[in-house]
Formats: structure tokens, C-alpha cells, sequence
């Protein structure tokens, strides 16, 4: 029976303004995106088609996916700000209640956070679907997935451990939890010899595999299990129905299929497995589960606590081997399947052998399998989703919408978006450029050290928040770059001519950033520069010990973001702490922004945050608030950003500014206080004209940023560091956008 099916069911149901989904969405062999499309399918039947089923759907490439119609906002994966107009549109849509299909993987940020910027600003009644509830959490998953719980009006899951486990380790109440299996589709018992001759294996026992190809399928144990398997029942054909990951494909391309063919030809199995590496639609799948004799599911991961493979599976009334993962413990219980243990390729061996022995068993575990998965229909599981949604829409009060740009002070919505094209002007393929007139890059003098450190921090943030390809291409530019000048470490130079000749001594100040580069890399730079930046930057820190302020500052948050990937390293823990207690004693005083010299002066302020952060300190300083109330004071809290030292003319700095919302930004991540963005905001309107001239330094035709605000009006050059100190506080005001201030209301 096709998927319209369902709608011969009378529609006795509850009738709806209009119902939003938000997922993936493909009507193909792909995990996540066909479940929401197939419920999304089933409850628009169920519910009636005059009242729309409209989803948010998710991209993770840039070209985006051939979405169908009813598809009506995509998301941007790494783009907060397509979140937040995400929770406006949805808000603004005719529309009674949202319904969330949560995966790991699927959405921007650290575990997702990304879809936190939605789902505060949502003021609709969600459910949420929970297709993954992790048992080993880090802290950041934790609090990600609790505060999406605490969201939510009503919580779905697919089976009963995972409820254990929200109450246990999430401390849900039982009573937001609602379980509904996994949908499936409903086919009839048939005998697999009816589709065979389409895929020309009539006659031979079929084994099949399907679903989307990575390591974890584990079905490399199950090709050395066939051999006894295909001398005792020489017709056996195992079929691995299925295309690679596409995020795996991106990663690795093609070498754990490879692998696997290998495999086969080793084992001299070519004419007993048949791979089908391609996606393929839903009527076309359920034709080869037709045809299956058994379902092999091999998986290695044991935490999986849903899959969609082995409830379709059962819905075709397939005789099915399994490891004992957690969905399969539950669903295949009381002879319903065989479980065997995990990386045994014996036991399943033994397990195949014995069903293809005896016809008996295998007919009653099919029976027994079929009959058991009829609760879980399509058409049956979208109606406990619609009672679901009358429900929950019945016990929240109406909401006015609101958009969320006049929610919050900062908003993805009320801010720029950074953008990379100016910093690829400047940039060519050895570096970045030292200088600009106007938007021309000035080769004339060359490239330096201090720029592409910036540069790199700027293009490996963009692509950690991003994914951006040309973000990565730039940070291996820079990268590169930086080694060339740092060489051995015994005599890094202060840059290069246009000839690339080596020019000058590098000053601490360049050290320190370099020092801070190389340790953001390592932690959140483009994966394939990881290993080389941690090279690099082992060879540099032995070699750098500095007393002056800016380089003991950038210094610090080179050796604070260092270990944020590795915790452990020793030397660089008391590397930071020797380098933080030198620039508290630098800052004692409040003559210590007279002192920096340079227009990133509140670096000074982010640093110490950063450390103490990273050093786990339970509470900024009384001095450090005290530098707080100096920035504070000095910058009119954040609408005055004057050039230090004799200034005449009270030129103002990009830079200056930049830097002001990188450091309070630092600290309102640090304590969540909501005092801290009023002065981040001026600054950011700062940029956008709110300044004495009322001109707009940040050129949104460009995405660069003028060099200063002088008395004429503005510096037309747009440099390489004020461009590239602009974006990285744009780039920071993103993700401070989605952080929730301490003490707010919670929905």
C-alpha cells in the first residue's frame, strides 16, 4: 500500500488553523528528513488538507536542496540569523502549534545551540520529537537539549528507555513526555518471491542492509560473517542498499564503501553482494524490503535509541537480525528478531544460518514482527500526533506575535551580517594586504605577521560558525603565512615585501597575537588545519615569554583557547597562568590604558575573562570589575572610541570599538548579565552610524570597514585591521545573540 493510503481513514479528527514542522525534509532513503517527511505527509491526510502542513526545513550545503512545495522558510545551518527569522515567520504564520524534529547534527552551533535563537523567540506551543536522547552527556549538550526541553510544551519519544532516560538524567517530569513509536508504512504480508524477479534474484535467499552508508553501520562485520553463510546456502545474495552520509561523503568521501568492496573481493564473495550506492525513493524501497528474506542491522553504535531501518523493517514483516542497541532490545523482544553481540562476525554467521535452515522459524518470526508493528502505521501515528497537538494547543493561551528584533537588545535580526568579500579583496595567495586605498589592496607594502594572525582568527571563526568553504581556503592562506614568518621560532620576521623577502624582527605585540591565532585555530579553526597549527604553535610557545601588555593579553587567549581542545596540557596551563598573573599585575592601576599604546587596548579585559573562564574560576575579580567601569567610562559606555595618546583631532577607531564588544562580550558570556548589552549595542550602532558624525563606518557594499572617524569625516581607506576586527565582533554579536541573559523568564 502507497503512502495515500492513510487517507482512507475517516477524518474524525480535530480540525487545525495550520500545523509547522521543522527538519530535514527529503522523501528519500535519509534517516531524519524522511521520518519528518512521511509525518508530515501522514498528519496532513489525517488532519485534512484544507488546513496547512507547512515545514522549516534545514540546509547544510550551500546550494541547498530541491525542496517540495510544501516546504515554505529553509534555514541556513550555520546562519543564527535564518533562525531567528525562522521564529518570526512561524509566528506570523497562520499556524496552532509547532512541531520540532530534534536531531544531533541537524542544526548550527555546539549541539545545536543555533536552534536555540528559534525556539526563544517561538511563541507558539512546540513538541518536540526526540529522535536521539543521549545517556553520556558533556555539560554543553546537557544544557543545550535541557533548555530545549524546557521550551517545549510536550516532549515525544520512540520508546520506553529513552523516557527513563529524560527523567533520570535530563530530571524531565514524566508528564511532559509522550511516547509514539516510529511511524512506518502500511505494506502487506506478502511472501518475499513476489518481487524478486524485479532485482533479478529470484530464487536466492536475500540478506539486505539499507539506509545511508558510514562506519557505524558495522557491515563489514556481516560480509565476513556470509562465507559459511553462502557454502551451506550457495544462493544467498546480500544486498547493501544505500548511498554514503552525504556529511560523511564531504569528510571522507567514498572510503568506507571502498573499504567494503575490498572486502568482498578478498573473500571472493563478488557474486553474493550487490551494493546499490544511490539514494532511492519510498515506493522503490519498499520493493526491495519485499524482497528481503532477512534484515540485517550490524550497527556499532549501541546508544541508539531509534531507527527508522528497523522499524521499516518490521512494518514489511522481514525476519530481522540485530546487535543489541536500544531501539532494537525494545522492538525485537519476545522472538520478534534475533539480537547478537556487537562485532561478532559468528554470531551472525550462526543467527543467519539458523532462520535460512529452518523455514518455520523464519515464517513465524516475519508473523510474528508483522503483527506486532501495526500500532505503528503512518496513519495511526499521526493521529496520536494531531491528539497530541489539540492537546498541547488547548493548554497554552493565545499569543500576540511579536518579531523578535524588538525582543532583544541583541538579536540576529537587528544586526549586520558578517560577510568575507572585502577580506578577499585584500587578500591574494600568500597573505593579506599591510594597507588599502579605499578598497585596493596596496601591495606596496606587503604582508605582515600582526594582520595575518587577525586575518586567520577573523576567516577560522567565520568558518567555525558558518562552514563557509572560502572562510577555510582563507585560514590556510594565513596559516600558511604565519609559518613562513615564524620559521624555526628562533627569528620570526615582521613580515614580507611584495617579493616575498623576509623584512624585519617580529615585536611582541606580533608574537602575542600570532600566539593567539595559532591557539584559536587549534580549537575552533577548519579541521584540516588542527594538526598543522598545533605544530606550529608548540614550536612558537617555548620561544615567547612576554612582558609587555599586548603580548602577554593576546598571549593569554592564544594559550585559553589552546585549552579548550586540550584541557590537559600542562605546559600551556602554566604558560596561561604565568601570563595572567603578569597582565593583572600590568593592569593593576588605572593608568594601564595609557600604558597599552594601540587601539586594541580592551583585549586586556577580554583576555582575563577568557582565563578565568578557562581556569575555572567561580568569579571575576573586584579589579576586574573595576577595568569593567574604566572601559566603560573611557568609551561614554560604549558611543566614544578615541585614538589614545595626543589626539587633537579626537579621531575615533574601528578597532577600538571592535575590541570593546569583543571584551564585554566576554564578560556577559561569562556571567549572562544583562547590563552588559546596552554598551555592547551602542558600540554596535557605533558602526552603524549612531556616532558624532552620524556616518556609517561598517560599508555593507564591501563588508569592510573604514580606518577611522575623523573630524572631516570619515578615513575612506578600508585597511585590513579595521576590517577584519569589524567582522570578528560581528561575528561574536551572533553568538552572543543566542545566549539567554541570567534571571529570564523562561516560556
Amino acid at each position: 500500500m502507497d503512502r495515500s493510503s492513510v487517507s482512507s481513514i475517516p477524518n474524525i479528527l480535530p480540525r487545525f488553523k495550520g500545523i509547522a514542522f521543522i527538519g530535514n525534509y527529503l522523501p528519500r532513503v535519509c534517516g531524519i528528513a524522511t521520518f519528518t517527511y512521511d509525518l508530515a505527509e501522514a498528519v496532513a491526510q489525517q488532519a485534512g488538507q484544507k488546513q496547512p502542513v507547512i515545514v522549516t526545513a534545514m540546509n547544510d550545503i550551500p546550494e541547498g536542496y530541491s525542496y517540495p512545495d510544501r516546504v515554505k522558510f529553509e534555514i541556513r545551518q550555520g546562519h543564527q540569523i535564518d533562525y531567528s527569522r525562522a521564529a518570526d515567520f512561524l509566528n506570523f504564520s497562520q499556524i496552532d502549534v509547532v512541531c520540532l524534529q530534534h536531531e544531533y547534527g541537524i542544526f548550527g552551533g555546539e549541539w545545536g545551540s543555533n536552534l536555540l535563537a528559534l525556539l526563544r523567540d517561538l511563541n507558539r506551543p512546540l513538541v518536540v520529537t526526540c529522535h536521539t536522547v543521549i545517556k553520556e552527556t558533556t555539560p554543553v549538550q546537557k544544557e543545550v537539549f535541557t533548555e530545549i526541553a524546557a521550551l517545549a510544551t510536550k516532549l515525544v519519544v520512540m520508546s520506553d528507555r529513552a523516557v527513563r532516560f529524560l527523567q533520570d538524567i535530563y530530571g524531565i517530569d514524566k508528564n511532559k513526555i509522550v511516547v509514539i513509536p516510529h511511524g512506518i508504512h502500511d505494506v502487506p504480508f506478502v511472501d518475499p518471491s513476489y518481487y524478486k524477479d524485479q532485482f533479478s534474484v529470484e530464487g536466492r535467499r536475500v540478506l539486505l542492509t539499507f539506509g545511508l552508508l558510514h562506519r557505524n553501520k558495522g557491515i563489514e562485520y556481516m560480509l565476513q560473517a556470509l562465507p559459511p553463510v553462502v557454502a551451506r546456502h550457495p544462493k544467498t545474495m546480500y544486498v547493501v542498499l544505500g548511498m554514503t552520509h552525504p556529511n560523511v561523503l564531504r569528510h571522507e568521501g567514498e572510503s568506507y564503501r571502498l573499504s567494503l568492496q575490498r572486502t568482498v573481493r578478498e573473500l571472493g564473495l563478488e557474486q553474493h553482494v550487490l551494493f546499490h550506492p544511490r539514494f532511492v525513493e519510498l515506493n522503490e524501497l519498499l520493493e526491495y524490503l519485499g524482497a528481503a528474506d532477512i534484515c540485517v542491522t550490524p550497527y556499532l553504535n549501541l546508544d541508539q535509541i531509534t531507527s527508522g531501518a528497523l522499524a521499516y523493517a518490521m512494518g514489511s514483516g522481514k525476519a530481522i537480525i540485530s546487535t543489541p542497541y536500544w531501539h532494537a532490545e525494545e522492538l525485537l523482544a519476545d522472538g520478534r528478531g534475533v539480537l547478537v553481540p556487537l562485532q561478532d562476525s559468528k554470531a551472525l554467521t550462526d543467527a543467519v544460518m539458523s532462520l535460512l535452515d529452518d523455514e518455520v522459524a523464519l515464517s513465524a518470526m516475519r508473523k510474528k514482527a508483522y503483527t506486532y508493528s501495526r500500532h505503528m502505521v503512518w496513519s495511526n501515528v499521526a493521529r496520536a500526533y494531531i491528539n497530541l497537538f489539540d492537546e498541547v494547543r488547548s493548554k497554552v493561551p493565545a499569543m500576540v506575535p511579536v518579531a523578535s528584533v524588538t525582543r532583544r537588545t541583541i538579536a540576529p535580526t537587528n544586526l549586520p551580517t558578517p560577510k568575507l568579500d572585502h577580506l578577499v579583496r585584500l587578500s591574494d595567495d600568500t597573505g593579506v594586504a599591510h594597507h588599502a586605498r579605499l578598497t585596493l589592496p596596496d601591495w606596496r607594502y606587503g604582508y605582515r605577521l600582526e594582520d595575518a594572525a587577525t586575518a586567520l582568527v577573523m576567516s577560522a571563526k567565520y568558518h567555525d560558525i558558518f562552514g563557509d568553504r572560502q572562510a577555510a581556503v582563507l585560514s590556510e592562506i594565513y596559516l600558511a603565512l604565519l609559518q613562513v614568518l615564524i620559521g624555526n621560532s628562533a627569528d620570526v620576521a615582521e613580515g614580507l615585501d611584495y617579493p616575498r623577502n623576509r623584512i624585519g624582527r617580529a615585536s611582541d605585540a606580533a608574537l602575542g597575537k600570532t600566539v593567539w591565532a595559532l591557539g584559536y585555530t587549534v580549537h575552533h579553526g577548519p579541521d584540516v588545519l588542527h594538526g598543522a597549527a598545533n605544530d606550529i604553535f608548540t614550536i612558537l610557545l617555548p620561544n615567547t615569554d612576554f612582558k609587555d601588555m599586548r603580548g602577554a593579553a593576546h598571549a593569554v587567549l592564544g594559550a585559553a583557547n589552546y585549552l579548550g581542545r586540550f584541557p590537559g596540557a600542562l605546559e600551556v596551563k602554566r604558560y596561561l597562568s604565568r601570563h595572567v598573573k603578569r597582565l593583572e599585575a600590568l593592569c593593576a592601576d588605572a593608568g594601564w590604558i595609557d600604558r597599552w599604546g594601540s587601539a586594541d587596548w580592551p583585549v586586556a579585559m577580554q583576555a582575563l575573562v577568557v582565563a578565568y573562564s578557562v581556569l575555572e574560576k567561580p568569579d571575576l575579580s573586584p579589579r576586574m570589575h573595576e577595568m569593567i567601569d574604566e572601559i566603560r567610562e573611557v568609551t561614554s559606555n560604549g558611543t566614544v572610541f578615541l585614538r589614545l595618546g595626543d589626539n587633537p583631532d579626537e579621531e575615533e577607531l574601528p578597532t577600538t570599538a571592535a575590541t570593546f564588544i569583543e571584551a564585554l562580550g566576554a564578560a556577559f558570556y561569562y556571567k549572562r548579565e544583562a547590563q552588559y548589552l546596552a554598551p555592547i549595542r551602542s558600540a554596535v550602532d557605533w558602526f552603524l552610524g549612531a556616532n558624532r558624525l552620524n556616518v556609517e563606518l561598517y560599508d555593507f557594499s564591501t563588508g569592510g570597514c573604514h580606518d577611522a572617524l575623523t573630524p572631516s569625516g570619515l578615513n575612506w581607506n578600508q585597511g585590513t585591521e579595521a576590517t577584519c576586527y569589524c567582522q570578528l565582533a560581528f561575528l561574536t554579536l551572533h553568538q552572543l545573540a543566542g545566549i539567554e541573559v541570567a534571571g529570564a523568564e523562561k516560556k
